[in-house]
């Protein structure tokens, strides 16, 4: 087995089961990528690991202890990570990457189907150990792909889409909380269904009432504003997916709920409906996708933001909620905090914070690993003295 050494003071991030080493953190490495020790700069054994310089970081640690990157070892990650999952019904993640020591790879469970992401270089190389012990281990009907991420592409990979095991499945039947969803394949955002949002999903049906009118901006198919029509109140869904809608509006009928729904950009939609005169909201939900992929761009989101809470507060009824997501790393809780108090102070309302949520336990935040801590909301009174 290759070996690679990690610079003086470097060691400390894979002794405190960091999984990855950059290559300006490396004082010796191999010529050829492929899995290697990981060692100290006094030859300490850390872990072992995948190495190619075209990745970043370079180094994927996959295990902390000798023994090699083979189909036991995902067998026994895939076994764990079920065992952290039991009782959360049918749909769920399954393996959140790093957090369930994986780097690289992501699995979610609609039922008896398996969408998988594959996002670096490392974890495709390990894809004939890692693949029979999904297969053996979780025993699906069907195993499908939906590696078209960003980034992968900035690994150097090409796009991977399509079947990997079973009967190639057309759509996704997800169901959630007596909420079943059709989702066509084709169009799926992501592995197909926002299933990190849960939590807070079940939040608002818990807070709206009867008569009450609600905003779900970025809305995808609906999972927020459908709960919302469940509950007696008036749902209003905006999202530049037509597709999406669709489904929407067809889960919707099979329900017998009605959502209104309005394509378009967010920004574009919120001053048509100011506009319009639109009678106030009690809900306004901004659940964007990432905006923020690299920390320079951290500013220009931010004023993003900023824009789209300002009107939103526009829209917002006296004593109203607003719930304001991001599923970015480098856009913390803090400059969401920032942006909801810009706004605030440029449209002269008060707010108060209600409630701050994170990942659910099917995506999990591991200590060691501060990016698979990506998913915030903050959750906001309008608060008049």
């Amino acid at each position: 087995m290759q070996k690679v050494v990690a610079r003086e003071g470097r060691e400390k991030k894979v002794r405190n089961f960091y999984p990855g080493l950059f290559a300006d953190e490396l004082a010796e490495a191999p010529e050829k990528p492929g899995v290697v020790r990981v060692c100290s700069s006094r030859d300490e054994f850390l872990g072992v690991g995948y190495y190619d310089p075209q990745s970043r970081p370079a180094v994927r640690v996959y295990r902390f202890e000798e023994g090699p990157l083979d189909t036991a070892l995902f067998a026994s990650r895939f076994r764990r990570a079920q065992q952290k999952r039991a009782g959360l019904g049918p749909s769920h993640r399954l393996v959140h990457a790093e957090a369930d020591g994986l780097p690289g790879l992501v699995v979610d469970r609609f039922g008896e189907v398996l969408v998988v992401q594959v996002r670096n270089r490392a974890m495709e190389a390990l894809r004939e150990a890692w693949l029979p012990a999904l297969v053996e281990t979780l025993r699906p009907e069907a195993v499908y792909e939906r590696s078209d991420m960003e980034q992968r592409r900035l690994e150097g990979l090409e796009e991977r889409v399509g079947p990997l095991y079973g009967p190639a499945p057309t759509e996704l039947l997800v169901e959630e909380d007596g909420l079943h969803f059709q989702i066509p394949l084709a169009l799926a955002q992501k592995t197909g269904f926002y299933l990190d949002q849960r939590e807070n999903r079940r939040r608002l049906e818990a807070m709206v009432g009867p008569g009450e009118r609600v905003l779900d901006v970025y809305s995808y198919v609906g999972g927020f504003a459908l709960r919302a029509v469940r509950k007696g109140a008036y749902a209003l869904a905006v999202d530049k997916d037509l597709q999406a809608l669709g489904v929407l509006d067809r889960t919707a009928r099979r329900h017998g709920l009605r959502v209104d729904i309005r394509q378009g950009e967010a920004l574009g939609v919120l001053q048509a409906l100011l506009q319009q005169g639109t009678q106030p909201f009690r809900h306004v939900l901004l659940d964007p996708p990432t905006l923020v992929k690299r920390p320079e761009e951290l500013p220009r989101a931010k004023r993003h933001l900023v824009e789209l809470v300002r009107l939103s507060l526009r829209l917002l009824e006296q004593e109203g909620w607003l719930w304001l997501s991001s599923c970015a790393y480098y856009l913390g809780v803090e400059e969401l905090l920032e942006v909801a108090r810009r706004a605030a102070a440029d449209e002269r309302r008060r707010l108060r914070v209600h409630t701050i949520t994170y990942n659910p336990p099917d995506h999990p935040w591991s200590l060691h690993v501060p990016e698979s801590l990506y998913l915030k909301t903050i959750v906001l009174q309008d608060d008049p003295l």
